[in-house]
């Protein structure tokens, strides 16, 4: 009986009202926790559409961000349907695959599906097989592309799927119904004359709505069983907040029994003409529920999402370019909820897909969990493996064996087919031990595709914060062991120096005095990039640099050119993104995920915990020691300046930023 909401043409709705949920910008809800600004809570009901539902929670203190919509519908125009009604008329009544559940509650809700869709007993009333039938999950395993929507079809919501595409609109799937070339004789052209047919009907909705057929992510004809409503929620993902979702009624038989409803906010929901050929769009992140009501029949909408002409542009510029493919009939696909991948392309993606080389304490730990946050990386089965240091296993004899022994660590096998995903690890120790893991990547690891990532921080503070750790009597029993206890019963003046005096008998610092600790600029500069030099630091790692304890190297470290130009030389710089820890406190952890997401080819995100990770709070070893940070900002001063100049000359990295890199004048 709830009257139905005048029609009006406002356009499109503008993609910035959909940056978040319609409803936590107009009402305040209830707070979680005293201490928390924001939380997300995911809803368990398991029958939710599966675009998900979320409810943000939010403090009464906290102001939002954003501009608050001022609508929801808009009636873009009235179009013929009747070509699609008479294309998907045949078998549009007839029960999905698995019963739907019912308005009321009962306590079997579910009816179990059959093991193959549509083999019903004959004396139960299977449906026969018709090519004609584009509702028949058969027919569309056979001749289209049997697309799953896990909660759609929980309900019992038949569909016929023209372009779909994954979560995060990085490939754009055309499937057979919706191709206009004929396939070959197996078929029997019948795949190819539904594909112009299709293309026919649908066309004058994309004319009401002035967009190309270009633009089209997601295309379908949803079922809604009779008896059947899907409640009041809104859609979640990152597809929502850069399509616009459109509507468009096709089969109504009675327009009293169905009722949806939208509105920016639950209590302001309005009901929305379904009269068949209302082309409408509406913003799916306002909430929003539809309830079939008729005995028999099933209401059938054409759902579709379309970007902007600018979104292609913007896909290339971030590294991650989107792409069209078009299926063949009875082509299989596999899907996790985020991800939709080919079948055919199994194992064409090799793992690891990145190696976080270090340096330890700059944030590799946050940098790896804040990535491991994307829908599309699968965590390693440890954080830092080892592999291809102290875990290296030097009993195999292979390469096969050495090979598969590494990837083991990063789920590679269960993974074959989902090329979409990457996995990685982060182990702060490779930076430093090249020596031993340049040539175990080489062996085992190496492809065009793996991504080296190296985070940097102030020298100084990494090595005081390297010295805080290792001293700790903090963590458990399996931490201790690892840091090692050299250092326990030592001053950081005895840790640093006792580093320096390595490196002297290794030939790598002939500009420093050690007694006077002063570095002679004009040495250093001879002796940097020399024969000399090289040799002397592969006598320093190849000696220096221990498997049993983490406990070594406090300063060297920290000297960033030595190390990276190992790694440069051997793989190449365009595989290797060098931040600083520094840049990521200034400009947020989003921005390093984007620098991280672009460096990997992946669709950004917007990561839903940006906090440091293994963070540690301790007493500065340098408070009261200013002889000590003298001597340490003297030794370390001509390192950074070459670092930055590396960056700079070899990195192609704007000067601006790596000038004056950790410059410690007054």
């Amino acid at each position: 009986a709830a009257p139905t909401q005048p029609r009006v043409d406002r356009g499109e709705v503008p993609l910035r009202w959909k940056e978040r949920p319609t409803a936590s910008l107009t009402e305040s809800s209830k707070t979680a926790d005293d201490d928390d600004d924001a939380a997300v809570v995911a809803n368990a009901n398991p029958n939710s559409p599966d675009e998900g539902v979320e409810v943000l929670v939010k403090d009464d203190d906290d102001e939002e961000e954003g501009e608050i919509p001022e609508w929801c519908i808009s009636s873009r125009g009235q179009v013929d349907v009747s070509p699609i009604a008479r294309l998907i008329a045949e078998g549009v009544n007839d029960p999905a695959a698995s019963s739907p559940p019912r308005m009321r509650p009962r306590k079997n809700r579910f009816r179990k599906a059959p093991a193959s869709p549509g083999k019903r007993n004959k004396s139960k009333g299977e449906i026969p097989f018709s090519a004609s039938n584009l509702w028949d999950e058969r027919n569309a395993a056979a001749n289209n592309v049997k697309i799953t929507r896990p909660s759609h079809d929980a309900w019992g919501i038949k569909k016929i799927v023209l372009v779909f595409c994954d979560d995060f609109l990085h490939t754009i799937y055309t499937l057979p119904w919706y191709q206009q070339k004929p396939h070959d004789a197996k078929h029997g052209g019948t795949t190819g004359r539904v594909g112009a047919r299709m293309h026919s009907a649908v066309q004058p909705i994309l004319d009401a709505l002035k967009i190309e057929r270009s633009q089209l992510v997601r295309c379908l004809l949803a079922g809604l069983p009779p008896g059947v409503t899907i409640p009041v929620h809104h859609d979640t993902g990152e597809w929502v907040r850069h399509t616009h979702r459109v509507h468009v009624p096709v089969i109504v038989p009675d327009l009293s029994k169905v009722l949806f409803r939208c509105g920016l906010t639950e209590d302001t929901m309005e009901r929305v003409d379904c009269t068949p050929g209302h082309v409408f769009e509406m913003n799916n992140q306002a909430k929003h529920a539809v309830t079939n009501a008729m005995e028999r029949d099933y209401r059938v909408h054409l759902i579709l999402d379309y970007v902007d002409h600018s979104f292609f542009a913007t896909r290339r510029s971030q590294n991650c370019p989107v792409r069209r493919v078009s299926l063949t009939p009875g082509e299989v696909i596999t899907q996790t909820r985020r991800s939709i991948d080919r079948a055919l392309d199994a194992g064409t993606r090799r793992y690891p897909s990145f190696l976080i080389l270090g340096a330890q304490k700059a944030g590799t730990t946050s940098l790896y969990e804040y990535l491991n946050q994307h829908p599309w990386v699968v965590r390693a089965k440890r954080r830092e493996t080892h592999c291809l240091d102290w875990r290296w296993d030097d009993s195999l004899r292979s390469t096969d064996e050495r090979r598969e022994h590494c990837l083991g660590f990063y789920h590679a096998e269960s993974m074959r087919p989902y090329p979409s995903l990457r996995t990685g690890d982060s182990t702060p120790s490779y930076l430093l031990d090249y020596w031993r893991v340049i040539p175990r990547v080489k062996e085992c690891l190496d492809h065009d595709g793996l991504r080296f990532v190296i985070m940097t921080r102030d020298p100084i503070r990494r090595a005081v914060s390297h010295y805080a750790m290792a001293t700790s009597s903090d963590g458990t029993p399996e931490q201790l062991a690892a840091r090692g206890g050299e250092w326990r019963d030592s001053t950081p003046e005895e840790v640093f120096e006792r580093d320096v005096r390595n490196m002297k008998e290794d030939g790598l610092l002939p500009y420093w005095n050690a007694e006077t600790k002063t570095l002679d600029r004009r040495a250093f500069d001879e002796f940097s990039d020399s024969r000399e030099e090289d040799e002397a630091w592969e006598r320093y790692v190849a000696t220096r640099v221990p498997l049993n304890t983490g406990s070594y190297s406090p300063l060297a470290r920290g000297l960033y050119a030595l190390q990276c130009r190992r790694w440069l030389r051997s793989f190449g710089r365009e595989r290797f993104l060098v931040m600083r820890l520094e840049d990521v406190a200034r400009r947020g952890s989003q921005w390093a995920v984007d620098r991280m997401t672009e460096h990997l080819g992946l669709p950004r995100f917007a990561i839903p915990d940006a906090g440091a990770k293994n963070a540690r709070e301790y007493e500065d070893p340098l408070e009261g020691r200013a002889e000590l940070r003298g001597w340490l900002e003297r030794f370390f001063a001509p390192h950074n300046e070459r670092f930055g100049r590396m960056m700079v000359e070899e990195m192609g990295y704007e000067e601006e930023d790596w000038r004056d890199v950790w410059s410690y004048d007054n």
